[in-house]
């Protein structure tokens, strides 16, 4: 399994990628793409972040590659943290108008790469802020079940560890989500946790006992006057304004403590890229699991609030193929409430930007789909030269070989020639003939893994078409 990172060298990026190899998601046929600009640092930082990398995890590093342009993105899961983030500086609050406006073009331009010259399989992870607008553009052009966005996950690992702190339990035993929008109009739903070892009655005791007698109707109203201290005590003494935020009730801290921990100069690199990485294992891992995530709804929240938004974070099932359904139960009066504020917030804010809903009112990436390059059982046969170092070793044809088998992919044919013997500290070079079928948009993709292989030289291919592929990086 492939994954690309857009945005690899800033911040996100660099986290997403050390966790992915630090936590052994990909094996060492895997592809990670380490995706940036052909202009400015980001050129030159993708090539010295891929050196790095390799340093630091050589004995179980996937394959590395950097690509440079959008049209060069295929992976079986693409992580967006590229365009442009809040300023981290103390009494500086996130504008997220201006940051939808600054990333707008960016996330249009990588959306249509992707329906262009992408796997036509791949799901979509997005981090970019605003998360919702990432989960809009990409969802118009992709279709909305292959895209999420990870804001609500994050909030949601914030939320049970603010009540496990209070409970004095790890997080691992406390269950519950937060959807709506990812920041300040986050809703944390209270009557979806669960803390393991309570039964319902003493879990309902103990949210009661957190809660205090609050609703969230005030939630807003609590977000501004937190605001208002951080912004009052932050400038002149952050670990001050720490302890004051660790006086707030647990479902303000999940607003509070991350809006802190940006202008403190910390930002969230850590705590995004991790909330990430476990969407990712979830869905490289084959198996639906439960999460909750920014989606492109089409009638899954009718009926259960006044206002059920085009992109709303929600409990979801994510597997392999992307989200399949939402899963939220009844909710309380105060819930529904502010899920509804914070879908008018996000449908105000793509309504203004020309984002989502079409002149006949259809739902964001309803319609939307990538249809595959060519019919199934109809794949063309490709055959290909693979020049190489070391053609007679033991392994060389094993790894070439799994490149395929790793990707569902059957070679049809496979033949070694040495072309130099190898001497005296001299490996021998040779070419390995291969034959295999597949759609275009997957022969790419296997193509560009084999390049990145450091037994490689050169690949060559022949008819049916020859695949235009990039110069070695």
């Amino acid at each position: 399994m492939d994954v690309a990172v857009l945005g690899a060298t800033g911040d996100v990026g660099r986290q997403v990628c050390t966790q992915l190899i630090a936590g052994g998601l990909l094996s060492p046929t895997s592809r990670l793409q380490l995706v940036g600009r052909p202009d400015g640092a980001s050129r030159s930082a993708a090539f010295g972040l891929r050196a790095d990398l390799a340093d630091a995890f050589e004995e179980r590093a996937p394959l590395i590659d950097v690509a440079l342009s959008p049209d060069e993105v295929t992976a079986d899961v693409v992580v967006v943290t590229a365009g442009r983030t809040a300023p981290a500086r103390v009494g500086i609050s996130a504008d997220r108008a201006a940051l939808a406006a600054a990333n707008l073009d960016v996330l249009r331009t990588y959306a249509e790469a992707l329906a262009r010259h992408g796997s036509g399989r791949e799901v979509v992870i997005v981090v970019t802020n605003p998360v919702e607008l990432g989960v809009a553009v990409m969802a118009e052009v992709l279709g909305r079940h292959r895209v999420i966005g990870m804001g609500a996950w994050l909030d949601t690992l914030r939320f049970r560890r603010e009540i496990a702190v209070e409970l004095g339990v790890r997080r691992h035993r406390v269950g519950g989500f937060v959807g709506g929008q990812h920041g300040e109009r986050a809703v944390p739903l209270w009557s979806t946790v669960t803390v393991a070892g309570l039964d319902d009655d003493e879990c309902a005791a103990a949210m009661a006992y957190l809660r205090r007698g609050r609703t969230l109707d005030t939630l807003p109203a609590d977000v501004a006057a937190a605001n208002r201290v951080i912004d009052e005590v932050a400038p002149r003494d952050v670990p001050e304004a720490f302890l004051r935020v660790d006086a707030m009730p647990a479902d303000l801290r999940v607003v509070a403590r991350p809006s802190l921990t940006h202008q403190s100069g910390a930002k969230t690199p850590a705590a995004t890229a991790a909330a990430t990485v476990d969407l990712v294992r979830t869905v490289l891992d084959g198996r639906d699991v439960v999460v909750a995530a920014q989606v492109a709804l089409d009638g899954e929240l009718d009926g259960v609030v006044d206002v059920p938004g085009r992109v709303q974070g929600v409990p979801v099932t994510l597997g392999p193929e992307g989200w399949k359904h939402v899963l939220l139960d009844p909710l309380a009066d105060d819930e529904a409430r502010l899920l509804s504020v914070a879908a008018r917030s996000t449908d105000a804010m793509l309504a203004a930007l020309g984002v989502g809903a079409g002149p006949d009112g259809a739902p964001v990436g309803a319609a939307a789909t990538t249809p595959p390059d060519v019919a199934p059982g109809s794949e063309p046969r490709w055959t290909v030269d693979v020049e190489v170092v070391g053609a007679e070793a033991v392994g060389t044809v094993a790894t070439l070989t799994s490149v395929f088998a790793s990707r569902g992919v059957a070679v049809d044919s496979l033949s070694t020639r040495v072309t130099e013997p190898g001497g005296e500290g001299r490996s021998s070079r040779g070419v390995v003939a291969l034959a295999f079928r597949a759609g275009e948009r997957r022969a790419r993709a296997l193509l560009r893994t084999l390049e990145r292989l450091a037994m490689v030289r050169a690949v060559v291919v022949h008819d049916p078409a020859e695949v235009a592929l990039d110069p070695p990086r």
